[in-house]
């Protein structure tokens, strides 16, 4: 059972086919003069080129996710809304939302309601601030690398591009009048490996067990979409809809995740700083 309850806290804290030379099919909605005559491949370098230059943005993410396990007739639905600002150099976060949790069958009364969550992760340290114990504390060291390890990828559009760009081949394209639209729906052994690695980063992270939390892992369906801004070549919506399943010991644990992710504010972040009142009243754990 202790393998399983750690399934699932790397769990919550974490995600037509047309050729690369093919331009975007225009939507019924895109007036002609708005249709361009990029290629996939084209969108997707200029759109990495692009994300080198960013410095800082602001993400508003939003996750639902369900994790089972039929054997032990255990089930944890978790929903998260983050609104989240991101400096580059030096590496900064801070961020903002709600996130609540409901394990069916227990009684809803000693259940968490809706939990506010704010925190700043910078060089000072990990500080976070909670409804529930409405105080401030700085976590340690360790747990601030994990955090800031898992909180950069789900705020960072160019680290998502980079690890789908060997399935280019694979996306439907399409385009709006101000839009690239890429859509990717996968399933089976040539995407198990993507998210075998985006599920390692998360457990190399959080210090857990690679070799049997990976053992026997299948994705049923995992779907993407992108839509990367036509004048700028922005990323600013992300969205990600997974079914996975995995065994450990025999014992089969399913889990769906609903991921849409809007950017923006893209350079227009100030470099974040944690509030004095923060440094002063902040208990260490």
């Amino acid at each position: 059972m202790k393998k399983w309850k750690m399934l699932m806290v790397a769990g919550v804290l974490t995600l037509g086919l047309t050729g690369c030379n093919t331009t975007a099919t225009p939507t019924s909605e895109t007036a002609k003069d708005k249709k361009s005559e990029l290629t996939l491949k084209q969108v997707f370098d200029k759109s990495l080129a692009q994300s080198e230059s960013i410095k800082s943005l602001n993400a508003e993410v939003k996750m639902s996710q369900s994790i089972e396990v039929p054997s032990q007739n255990v089930e944890m639905n978790t929903v998260t809304n983050m609104n989240m600002d991101m400096f580059v150099e030096p590496l900064s976060i801070y961020q903002k939302g709600t996130t609540s949790t409901l394990v069916p069958g227990e009684d809803s009364s000693v259940q968490p309601q809706e939990v506010e969550i704010e925190s700043y992760m910078t060089d000072k340290g990990f500080f976070m601030h909670h409804s529930v114990s409405a105080q401030w504390v700085k976590l340690p060291e360790d747990m601030y690398e994990q955090m800031m390890s898992m909180s950069q990828k789900q705020a960072n559009p160019s680290q998502q591009l980079k690890d789908l760009e060997m399935f280019k081949d694979d996306f439907s394209f399409e385009q709006t009048e101000d839009m690239y639209v890429l859509k990717l729906s996968a399933s089976g052994d040539k995407f198990n490996e993507l998210i075998k690695k985006q599920v390692t980063e998360t457990i190399t992270a959080m210090k857990l067990d690679q070799e049997n939390m990976l053992k026997d892992m299948n994705i049923e369906k995992v779907d993407y979409e992108i839509f990367i801004d036509k004048k700028t070549f922005n990323t600013k919506v992300f969205n990600m809809d997974l079914k996975m399943s995995v065994s450990v010991e025999g014992e089969e644990m399913k889990m769906s995740q609903d991921l849409k992710s809007t950017f923006d504010k893209f350079n227009e972040i100030e470099p974040i700083t944690v509030p004095q009142e923060v440094l002063d009243k902040a208990q260490e754990m």
